[in-house]
């Protein structure tokens, strides 16, 4: 697999961004989307750590290519979710809880193996791998965001996609080349926290969200009925997302084994991405 580039988002921070950034639905689109931003900044700096922790150990010329586009790549989601945190955060709607709670998660990672630290990344990158692949085979999950908004989710979505295997690929170079049955165990292993973190987590930063602006979120029956229709699409994205997460855990898999190449190319061409 060739490298792939690292590029800027046309994500512009407006006056006129505010929580409710989804028009003509629930706010529960929104919330779950700020709840994922939530995490992104610190995040996506321990996914850069462990793979510099370990990029001594390979040899291997394209791969090093590519790790230095992942830490390119995920450097710049890091640091523009951050500009992002930053214009919705306001007292009465805290996110600055949820990015220290992500920041005392991953220090405590931290002190673990590099082989756990490494295998974590490889779980998380296998959740955005499968969220964005979603996002560009169900955009209509974005409708009703305004076009700088959607294109800073699809932007990100599509590198999510392009070095969904470097993570993993750099994993089996350096570890399971050496102890192959107890890299298997330890990549289950962290699939296993991370489904746990994950999922918990992102539910209750969204519910968090969804209280703080209770008074939006709950505001009449019709404001109701749009939310529980927005909760059917997200129950309906876990089901059909179910095959490809529990393909992780077989023994021969590999991320390329679910090709997003088509969407990537159709939305990479809409994007104006080279």
């Amino acid at each position: 697999m060739p490298s792939f580039p690292v590029r800027r988002s046309r994500f512009q921070v407006t006056p006129s961004l505010a929580r409710h950034y989804v028009v003509g639905r629930s706010p529960l689109i929104a919330h779950l989307l700020t709840a994922l931003s939530a995490t992104f900044p610190a995040g996506e700096r321990f996914f850069i750590d462990s793979m510099r922790s370990v990029r001594d150990q390979v040899t291997d010329e394209q791969l090093q290519e590519q790790i230095s586009a992942f830490i390119g790549q995920e450097a710049m989601h890091s640091q523009t979710h951050a500009q992002l945190n930053k214009a919705l955060n306001a007292a009465d709607y805290n996110l600055e809880a949820f990015h220290q709670y992500i920041i005392n998660s991953t220090n405590s990672l931290r002190a673990c193996s590099l082989r756990r630290q490494l295998g974590t990344t490889v779980a998380f990158e296998h959740f955005t791998a499968m969220i964005s692949g979603y996002l560009l085979e169900h955009s209509a999950l974005l409708q009703g965001l305004d076009e700088n908004m959607q294109q800073l989710w699809l932007w990100h979505a599509v590198e999510e996609i392009e070095h969904k295997n470097v993570a993993f690929d750099v994993y089996q170079y350096v570890f399971a080349a050496k102890d192959e049955q107890g890299s298997l165990a330890q990549r289950r292993r962290s699939m296993r926290s991370a489904s746990r973190s994950f999922s918990l987590g992102w539910a209750t930063m969204t519910l968090s969200l969804l209280w703080q602006d209770r008074q939006q979120s709950f505001s009449s029956p019709q404001q109701v009925k749009l939310l529980l229709a927005d909760v059917a699409q997200i129950a309906l994205m876990a089901i059909r997302l179910l095959p490809e997460y529990l393909a992780f855990y077989q023994a021969d898999f590999h991320p390329s084994q679910c090709s997003h190449q088509e969407l990537l190319a159709e939305w990479k061409g809409k994007l104006g991405l080279v």
